[in-house]
């Protein structure tokens, strides 16, 4: 264990200093480790999920896993499934699944999509779903299997749904088919965390379970190869929100997180800003992928279920005023860092948020303001982050009002913030989405 975990360390730490110096947190904190090893050119990492990586990777796991095709479901997304027909007619071939065991999905995730896959399960007498595509597909996926494997699932989050933004399932699921998940796009880790979400009578609640995790995941540069610059930038911008709010929410952090957590926003910003001017590589994409799947274990180790600030005013914001959840995310961000700033406490910590700020500006935008918010603002013009919100006062009050009812419990990090604060906060993100959030208050 001992040897591994300087492994870790040399790769989050380099040659810092602070390399001899985290073992002692290390050792009293349960953070789950990812080994690495090569195996015919792929990565593959141990965790609760196995992940094969690489180029090519998907071929790899094909050959190796060939008997165990033979009763398999294919769920695809269907923009992706459009766009790269040649690739996915010779998936379907080499994994020998006819047509009638394939199923579309089709974003945003919905509880009806969960039901007709569970009905395609049940009918094939499935043992393996294999489920390639952006969020929506492998969430849809992986609350399927769970229903199937254990059908209090769907009851559970139609009840809980209606007084929750997160539902934890209460039961495990004892995996009764093999779920591989091959992700099709950039940020959203959707293939190894034990969180899905889904639309529940038109509203996003997140899903909690151990049982979500899936038992092998598949990343390959050619499944995002078909990527537009916005949605390589939009998921790298999501994913930089994700390693970051957990950093400024006030929490405390061992040095080894802290660390993982400055590497992964230094990565993530050196990444937007090549995709911002070129493009990525498929090398940038796999490594892009790798830091998601790498180092998501150290940040929210302990900390199940965990959601951030952003990310639930983001949900109301995408059910309400019929966002992108990127969007959603790009447009609250610089006004949440405002308050921040200007000392509301509620919203997060100002010296942890100008720390991740500098690490921003170091990572390859000293240029830019000097305040968070004025900042990440330039910033996600930059990247070129859509952040036209609508207006409209009734879905703002309705997006207040949900967010406080859905996200704002005890436990919460909104625990506290009136609806009219949060009517406050989401009515700037309208108000002025052609201005920099630097005068917002």
């Amino acid at each position: 264990m001992v040897s591994q975990s300087r492994a870790l360390a040399r790769a989050v730490f380099g040659r810092s200093s602070t390399f001899e110096g985290w073992l002692a947190d290390a050792r009293d904190t349960e953070v789950c480790i990812i080994v690495m090893a090569k195996a015919n050119a792929v990565v593959q990492w141990e965790c609760r999920t196995r992940i094969y990586a690489g180029h090519d990777a998907w071929k790899l796991v094909a050959s190796e896993q060939q008997p165990s095709w033979s009763r398999s479901v294919l769920v695809l997304g269907s923009g992706f499934a459009a766009a790269n027909f040649r690739l996915v007619e010779e998936v379907r071939r080499r994994l020998d699944v006819p047509m009638g065991k394939t199923q579309l999905v089709q974003a945003p995730a919905t509880v009806e999509q969960v039901e007709s896959l569970v009905t395609l399960l049940a009918g094939s007498d499935a043992e393996t779903v294999v489920a390639i595509g952006g969020t929506a597909t492998l969430d849809v996926t992986k609350i399927a299997c769970h229903e199937f494997a254990d059908d209090r699932t769907l009851t559970t989050i139609r009840a809980r749904g209606t007084r929750q933004g997160v539902i934890t399932l209460p039961f495990g699921s004892p995996g009764r088919v093999r779920q591989v998940l091959v992700p099709t796009t950039i940020g959203p880790a959707a293939e190894i965390r034990p969180y899905a979400a889904v639309q529940l009578r038109g509203q996003q609640r997140l899903i909690y379970g151990a049982g979500l995790q899936p038992l092998l995941a598949v990343i390959d540069s050619e499944f995002t190869d078909s990527l537009p610059q916005h949605a390589l930038l939009g998921g790298i911008l999501a994913s930089l929100i994700r390693f970051v709010d957990p950093h400024i929410d006030g929490s405390s952090h061992g040095l080894l997180t802290v660390a993982a957590i400055r590497n992964a926003v230094s990565v993530l910003v050196s990444l937007g800003n090549r995709a911002q001017d070129n493009g990525l590589a498929a090398s940038d994409r796999l490594r892009a992928s790798y830091l998601n799947a790498a180092q998501t274990g150290l940040t929210f180790a302990e900390r199940h279920p965990y959601v951030s600030t952003t990310c639930a005013i983001a949900a109301e914001m995408t059910g309400a005023l019929k966002l992108r959840p990127v969007t959603a995310m790009a447009a609250v961000l610089p006004h949440l860092w405002r308050r921040i700033e200007n000392g509301d406490s509620r919203f997060g910590d100002g010296g942890r948020l100008r720390q991740a700020w500098g690490w921003i500006r170091a990572a390859g935008y000293p240029d830019l303001p000097d305040d968070p918010a004025e900042g990440i603002a330039e910033l996600i013009r930059f990247w070129g982050i859509d952040i036209g919100v609508p207006r409209g006062d009734q879905a703002v009050n309705l997006a207040a009002s949900r967010t406080a009812r859905f996200w704002g419990g005890k436990a919460s990090p909104l625990a506290g913030v009136s609806v009219a604060d949060l009517r406050d906060l989401i009515s700037d993100t309208v108000s002025r989405d052609d201005d920099s959030a630097g005068s917002a208050t």
